[in-house]
């Protein structure tokens, strides 16, 4: 459910690959190998996602030998992920296609998204500075530079791989520009062009209230605020709690650096006290057992946190730091509040590529800040195991490692860019100990945690690791050496996932598959027990490959046993079987919204389940293939809905349809903040706007099937809502929190606060409500929370400028009002602050926006100023011709 493709690709490729052909013309040492990694010079460049229809696109791959030796033919290969699938039409069927025009390289799919190129007979080799060019076709299309994954490498037998040095690191330099609409578009139909400066002012159109439009974000239900009676917090002040608040009263101590005291003196103090909280008629939204009130009394000078949990007085203590004014005195306020939601939540996947503890702990920190109480961790996939499990150490040592393989190393395959050799982010793995770290750390700011170990599909890691235990068992005599297998060698089923894999399916017709899974549920209580007791088990359950385990022996012989039929047969039998083990540990259960349904898109019997509480992430919502009524179909019979839409809580995906912009796009080309902002999780098909290719879509064009649109009975099954980040393009700490912030904000206002608009049934007015409100929460991005993350030092993502002209005078603006933008005429050597009063120099100008500290920058956006006469440009009757360029950079002036 990271990913799903829809389509087919070209590229023209200049490569060299991994394995061995007989007859080759030089034996390969390290020092060959050596001299190529540092020599040869990759350049990938898109050449058209259109003229191969919506199946393929173009491309090229040019090698040129920078050195002053030849490079000849060998047993070296040239290996590299490359996210779609090769020569399609061929390579479904066999492993390995010969490419180039003449015929000189072979290309071998090896697993997922690994590829190998190596010369054949015919390769004449490569001299100085003569480039050599490789045409080859793909699946689907290329139009972001983040398509193309860093860290090609070179090997060959019996030498150390070399990461080639041309491709190295996060620059993604050897990729050409997108500067075409056949290279940024993905096929005919596709509307999205890049945002022009013009397009991106308009878009930028919120109002500057000059400063917070909010004060509280997310927004309480009820404020009453008196900003002209204030107070100073002094270090006299103390802190008393009731009984039970413990907890919560260190947590504020430490936040404030007050004293927790036992008697409380009369005035100068801070209570938290457990009592229940009422609300005005009508406006109760429920949740009372997180519910909270604070009453900041500026004449007594004292603050009451007021709850029945000490869930609602966090809430109350993380509400307090918004109260103060320019000056960081307190103002008179009293706040009843409650959330929307119980479930509010954040998904983070760590397999694709690994984040250590330390970023997932600075995650709790900013979802405590804005009221979410949900991590849902995502350890397992293909590409890794994340979790040390007792008892299985190969589902680290080796299940966690991508790597080539030497000598008696055991590892998975490189991916995504990874490698060929140990180090983060394709390696790594939380261990016991890391792990309950993070829980104490999330049972500090009540935030729970629920793990998701992904079977029976995307397990490719663990189904590895299962393998090579039982083949050093099997070594070693043991006779228990097949207890956890994960797959039945007599299976030759044939089939690809979504990301390429051909060997990723747990078999649900052997035991050993449910020893495995009940000793991994078993652990992960153990690992729960006496910090934050484990409540639920995300199975994952999503995109099983059609065609995986159509021909194991072990499920033909399961299938005569048991009367199974088919496929969706083995998967309900696995899911109830799942089940019953978690039941065992007293348990709930939740899976993606595919793993409870069968290929007819009837959800399983919950009933069946024996559990109390069975949740299901309802992710799958492109508007035009009919699936988005997955949320209300697994309400309606009884399954509690996480709404996990892809096209607007999928934070992946790029913030602008612009080639420049990091992740991936199958839902939807481009999710920014006002997106996120403006969902309507309680009118699911209200949120219809656009086809996956930018065409006008409508709630009533999709309700013409009226199968696409059934009916919400079950209200109450929706539980909550949840933001997500699948990694595979997020490599570093940076490239994590810019995808994650600022979007986990806007998720956090829709969490915890329904906005009037979201009931305005009239769809014109109901926009313009919203467009109101998004100005409001837009300036309090800009004056206030992102300061609040600069200070916690998240590399937030920092919009670019728009800009236009007006009556022959240039005029931009920020996304964000608050945030700075800033113009160069010397290509950025230094930068003046731009103000609408300020006449703009002709020439060529650099805008940027400042992020709140004023540290970063936004990307670039260059504009022609053409020179113009003191007559004309005192009449304005020549307008500015505008010719934007974006450049490819971020400055990341870290503090």
């Amino acid at each position: 459910m990271s990913q799903m493709y829809c389509g087919a690709v070209r590229i023209l490729f200049v490569l060299t690959a991994t394995a061995f052909v007989p007859g080759l013309s030089q034996v390969v040492d390290q020092a060959t190998i050596d001299y190529m990694a540092s020599n040869l010079d990759v350049r990938f460049n898109v050449i058209s996602n259109i003229e191969g229809g919506d199946e393929t696109f173009a491309a090229e791959i040019i090698l040129t030998n920078k050195g002053g030796q030849p490079i000849v033919r060998g047993d070296w290969a040239i290996h590299f992920c490359h996210i779609r699938l090769i020569q399609p039409d061929r390579l479904v069927d066999v492993k390995s296609v010969n490419v180039g025009n003449p015929e000189i390289l072979r290309v071998t799919h090896i697993d997922g998204c690994l590829y190998k190129l190596e010369p054949l007979s015919t390769f004449s080799g490569l001299t100085t500075d003569i480039p050599t060019n490789i045409p080859l076709n793909s699946s689907h299309w290329f139009v972001s530079k983040t398509d193309v994954m860093p860290n090609w490498f070179v090997a060959s037998n019996n030498t150390v791989p070399r990461i080639i040095i041309s491709t190295a690191g996060e620059s993604l330099d050897f990729v050409g520009p997108f500067d075409t609409e056949a290279k940024w578009k993905r096929y005919e139909k596709d509307l999205y062009n890049p945002f022009t400066a013009e397009a991106r002012y308009e878009r930028n159109g919120a109002t500057d209230l000059k400063g917070p439009g909010l004060m509280v974000v997310p927004t309480p239900v009820e404020m009453d605020l008196q900003m002209n009676k204030t107070m100073m917090l002094t270090k006299d002040w103390v802190v008393m709690a009731d009984a039970g608040l413990e907890k919560d009263a260190n947590f504020l101590s430490r936040k404030l650096g007050l004293r927790i005291v036992s008697n409380p003196p009369s005035s100068r103090v801070i209570r938290l006290v457990l009592a229940a909280v009422s609300f005005n008629t009508g406006t109760d939204p429920g949740n009372n057992n997180e519910s909270y009130t604070l009453r900041v009394d500026t004449a007594a000078k004292k603050i009451t946190i007021t709850s029945p949990t000490g869930l609602g007085i966090l809430h109350g203590v993380q509400t307090l730091p918004c109260l103060r004014n320019e000056n960081g005195d307190y103002m008179e306020t009293t706040i009843k509040d409650a959330p929307r939601y119980g479930y509010r939540g954040m998904h983070v996947d760590v397999s694709r590529n690994f984040q250590g503890k330390e970023e997932i702990m600075q995650l709790l920190n900013i979802m405590a800040m804005y009221k979410l109480n949900r991590l849902h961790l995502h350890l397992t996939d293909d590409e890794g195991w994340r979790l040390q499990i007792p008892g299985l150490e190969e589902l680290t040592t080796v299940g966690a490692n991508r790597c080539i393989p030497r000598g008696n190393d055991q590892c998975i395959l490189p991916q995504l860019g990874s490698g060929p050799s140990i180090s983060r982010p394709g390696s790594g793995f939380y261990t016991v100990e890391d792990y309950q770290e993070i829980l104490t750390h999330a049972e500090d700011r009540h935030i729970e945690v629920i793990p998701e170990l992904d079977m029976p599909g995307h397990a490719y890691a663990a189904i590895v690791a299962m393998k090579a235990r039982y083949t050093n068992l099997t070594a070693a005599n043991h006779a228990n050496a097949s207890a956890f297998l994960l797959e039945d060698f007599n299976d030759p089923s044939k089939y690809h996932t979504a990301q390429w894999f051909v060997d990723n399916a747990i078999n649900p017709c052997i035991e050993s598959t449910y020893t495995f899974v009940d000793h991994v549920v078993s652990e992960m209580v153990k690992m729960h027990q006496n910090i934050q007791p484990l409540k639920i088990f995300h199975m994952g359950g999503d995109e099983v490959a059609k065609g995986a385990w159509v021909n194991s022996t072990k499920c033909k012989e399961m299938r005569v046993r048991l009367g199974l039929n088919d496929s969706d047969d083995l998967m309900r039998y696995f899911v109830n079987r799942v089940a019953a083990i978690t039941k065992s540990y007293n348990l709930n259960m939740a899976a993606w919204e595919d793993g409870f349904l069968d290929s007819n898109e009837v959800p399983y019997n919950v009933n069946s389940f024996g559990i109390n509480n069975v949740y299901a992430n309802a992710w799958q919502n492109i508007w035009e293939w009919g699936v988005a009524n997955r949320a209300y179909k697994l309400a309606n019979a009884g399954y509690k809905v996480i709404m996990s839409q892809a096209t607007h809580l999928y934070f992946d995906h790029p913030y602008e349809p612009d080639p420049e912009e990091r992740g991936y796009y199958w839902a939807t080309r481009f999710t920014d903040t006002m997106k996120t902002f403006g969902f309507m999780p309680d009118d699911l098909y209200a949120n219809v706007e656009t086809k996956r290719s930018g065409e006008s879509y409508t709630k009533e064009q999709l309700c013409e099937k009226p199968e696409n649109c059934e009916k919400l009975n079950m209200k109450d099954n929706v539980v909550g809502i949840q933001g997500h980040l699948w990694s595979e393009t997020s490599r570093t700490r940076d490239q994590f929190q810019y995808m994650v912030y600022p979007r986990l904000i806007a998720l956090a206002e829709r969490a915890w606060h329904k906005a009037a608009w979201e009931s305005e049934p009239d769809k014109e007015k109901r926009n313009q409500m919203r467009q109101e409100d998004w100005a409001k929460f837009a300036n309090s991005l800009g004056y206030r929370e992102l300061q609040r993350l600069d200070n916690m030092s998240v590399a937030y993502r920092i919009p670019p400028p728009g800009a236009r002209v007006e009556d022959g005078k240039l005029v931009a603006r920020s996304a964000f009002p608050g945030l700075k933008v800033q113009y160069s005429t010397d290509q950025g050597n230094t930068w003046c602050d731009y103000t609408d009063s300020k006449e703009m120099p002709s020439g060529t100008l650099q805008l940027v926006t400042r992020s709140a500290d004023m540290k970063r920058t936004s990307r670039k956006v260059e504009i022609q100023v053409p020179v113009t006469s003191a007559t004309s440009q005192m009449s304005h009757s020549l307008p500015l011709v505008l010719t934007i360029v974006f450049i490819q950079q971020f400055v990341m002036a870290r503090r």
